[in-house]
């Protein structure tokens, strides 16, 4: 049996335990299907000792000083607390330590808003990473220079990786279990966790819609009501234009500029997570495209799977009730 990798997790005061545990039972879980132990799991702090989660729960971790990364390693950094996070970000140990962990291992990740440590490591310059929706704003912001895909459940961008938090910790582990030992391991890991199955990293964290009208003002919002109703029907951005009172030419500055997509880019996210709902709730994928204003199936397929990296099928196999 060859030496195991080691999975390094680096926690904090307030992290986020399924930050952690999640990952963490997918790497040990490949002991049930293969000999030896393939992952050895490691948790560190910066102090060491018993750190205590957001939930409550205490964990056991090794001081970072007496931890040597190496090439077989995978070093990931954990969410957590904004307080916790921001304690973790501040204590110079912590990016210092994952830099030049960076050098030597053989990748280096987050979980969630753990992407905010690699970031004040100097880690993300020019990289595509990925962080819980409600963080990629923020995460932009502070870290300009980084590709935030605020859409994925997780990224890969050579040595770097990173995911959107809690459950799609899970799914990027088993990304990487697949990058080291193929698909058939990866798939057994899945079913002996009864997770449903390895979710894409280019699917979406189906948030979009929420996003946007949780910060449209009231100039559209009596259109974002309209289209609301009206998904059914044919949209011309020259008719909202209309029913907002504004020049066709104004109106698609204007609602860019408020709303943060196109109107055609609008209703399509509308159009498609009400699509979401209903296969969620058992509906015949042939009955929906033309409650939802797509002239085809074909079209609708094309559509959802180009948005969701999964089939109407799969996400209803997936998700439905």
């Amino acid at each position: 049996m060859q030496t195991p990798r080691r999975t390094i997790f680096v926690v904090f005061e307030d992290f986020q335990l399924l930050d952690m545990s999640g990952p963490a039972a997918v790497f040990h879980a490949a002991s049930d299907f293969m000999e030896g132990l393939p992952y050895e799991i490691v948790v560190a702090s910066v102090n060491g000792g018993s750190v205590r989660s957001s939930c409550g729960a205490e964990i056991g971790s090794i001081p970072l000083s007496t931890v040597s990364v190496d090439a077989k390693d995978t070093v990931l950094a954990v969410g957590g607390t904004e307080a916790g996070l921001r304690s973790a970000v501040e204590e110079e140990g912590v990016p210092m330590w994952l830099h030049r962990a960076a050098d030597a291992a053989e990748r280096i990740g987050s979980v969630c808003v753990g992407a905010f440590l690699l970031g004040a490591a100097g880690l993300l310059d020019g990289k595509q990473v990925c962080s819980h929706w409600r963080s990629c704003g923020l995460l932009e912001e502070s870290f300009p220079k980084a590709r935030v895909d605020a859409d994925a459940l997780y990224t890969c961008d050579g040595a770097l990786w990173s995911s959107a938090g809690v459950s799609s910790g899970i799914d990027m582990a088993l990304a990487m279990i697949e990058a080291d030992h193929g698909a058939d391991l990866k798939a057994r890991i899945a079913r002996g966790l009864v997770v449903y199955a390895h979710r894409p990293g280019l699917q979406s964290q189906f948030s979009e819609v929420l996003q946007v009208q949780s910060r449209r003002d009231g100039r559209f919002a009596d259109v974002l009501d309209w289209i609301g109703l009206n998904l059914h029907v044919r949209i011309r951005a020259e008719e909202l234009a209309d029913r907002a009172g504004m020049s066709h030419r104004s109106f698609l500055r204007h609602f860019q500029q408020s709303i943060g997509s196109t109107p055609a880019r609008y209703v399509e996210q509308l159009r498609l997570a009400r699509a979401k709902e209903m296969l969620e709730n058992g509906a015949a994928v042939k009955t929906i495209p033309g409650q939802i204003g797509y002239r085809s199936e074909a079209a609708f397929r094309t559509a959802f799977e180009r948005r969701f990296a999964l089939t109407p099928n799969e996400f209803k196999r997936l998700h439905g009730r």
